[in-house]
């Protein structure tokens, strides 16, 4: 197996999107490094709106 990742700081963001990938049914082998941006959005989106507790 190779790496997909080719930098030394966004493997967190890797798991999380295989686990969300896998979760929804698709194929994790379909990632590439240029998904990875688009998925930090998804994150900050859903981060955004969980509820502030006091």
């Amino acid at each position: 197996i190779d790496a997909i990742q080719t930098n030394g700081y966004d493997c967190g963001v890797w798991v999380l999107a295989s686990i969300a990938a896998v979760l929804r049914g698709y194929d994790v082998t379909g990632f590439s490094e240029a998904d990875i941006p688009w998925f930090r959005r998804f994150l900050m989106y859903h981060i955004l709106q969980l509820p502030v507790s006091s």
